[in-house]
């Protein structure tokens, strides 16, 4: 209980300090709210908004007065915790430094290893063309079918195809499956997308060719394939984002590397292995897993 009421004070005061940076500082600035001694400016209400994830912004713009709400309960529990003296609790001193260096860690990153990635457009379309197999798109199938309940009724139609009867009449009047009305026809569908035995039953026909019985959970379907269209490769304007995020992946992967080597080679670090060597309990509580 003292360890999440310790992690939950040093939330909101990491909060709430960053809520409050920079008020006060301005001169002549409009104060759009004052709670105690804490003055809000409307230039630093609007840096706020401008900070929030993109997606929160226009939602947040809509409905300032809730946000402003929000904004002074987390200057109220802020100030409640400074005067019970909770920024002096060891417990909360211990989160706050974690805090600030996970803080430190991030913005370090951002400098050294974000900002340091380039991407040309020759390595976006090298890596594009080694990659063609993610880009493409899946083969799309057309298919009719007609819907029975027993495998009976099944032969009994497929009969009557093979004698030539007009497969989008025979499913107007018999299929129990809504599209009978469009003549038994689905549609377009990407490949796998249905039932396993419905899209294996797709797959090994032919434009024109109709199956045998297939049974689902549904019932029995007598199936026609009505047209296929293969695999494409889709322009690399329609997946460039995707390349560039997956290029971006794997330059700050090698960046980071660099950087914690070269950090690694500038620094002395000796690692007691004694200390760090397994316990025999610890040993064979692996060996029994």
């Amino acid at each position: 209980m003292k360890n999440s009421l310790g992690h939950f004070c040093a939330l909101i005061m990491i909060v709430a300090l960053l809520l409050s940076s920079g008020c006060g500082s301005k001169k002549e600035e409009v104060v759009v709210a004052t709670i105690g001694d804490e003055k809000v400016t409307l230039t630093d209400f609007n840096e706020r908004i401008d900070n929030l994830p993109a997606r929160y912004r226009v939602a947040v713009r809509r409905r300032k007065q809730e946000y402003m709400n929000d904004l002074i309960n987390d200057i109220l529990l802020y100030q409640e915790a400074v005067r019970k003296n909770l920024h002096k609790d060891e417990e909360v001193q211990k989160v706050i430094v974690e805090a600030r260096k996970k803080i430190l860690i991030a913005r370090l990153l951002k400098d050294e290893v974000d900002s340091a990635i380039n991407i040309t457009p020759e390595e976006m379309e090298d890596f594009y063309n080694s990659n063609r197999d993610r880009y493409m798109t899946p083969e799309i199938l057309r298919v009719s079918h007609i819907l029975v309940p027993t495998y009976e009724q099944a032969e009994i139609i497929t009969k009557e195809l093979d004698g030539g009867v007009s497969f989008e009449a025979v499913a107007r009047a018999k299929s129990v499956d809504p599209t009978a009305q469009q003549g038994g026809d689905v549609g377009y569908f990407p490949k796998g997308q249905l039932m396993t035995e419905f899209d294996n039953a797709c797959s090994q026909l032919e434009v024109g060719q109709i199956s045998g019985p297939v049974k689902t959970k549904l019932g029995y379907h007598i199936i026609k394939l009505t047209d296929r269209k293969p695999p494409e490769l889709r322009p690399i304007e329609q997946v460039s984002q995707d390349v560039e995020a997956r290029l971006r992946i794997k330059k700050r992967q090698v960046i980071f590397n660099e950087l914690l080597e070269r950090l690694r080679g500038e620094t002395v670090i000796v690692i007691n292995e004694e200390v760090m060597a397994p316990s025999a309990g610890a040993a064979e509580s692996e060996k029994e897993q």
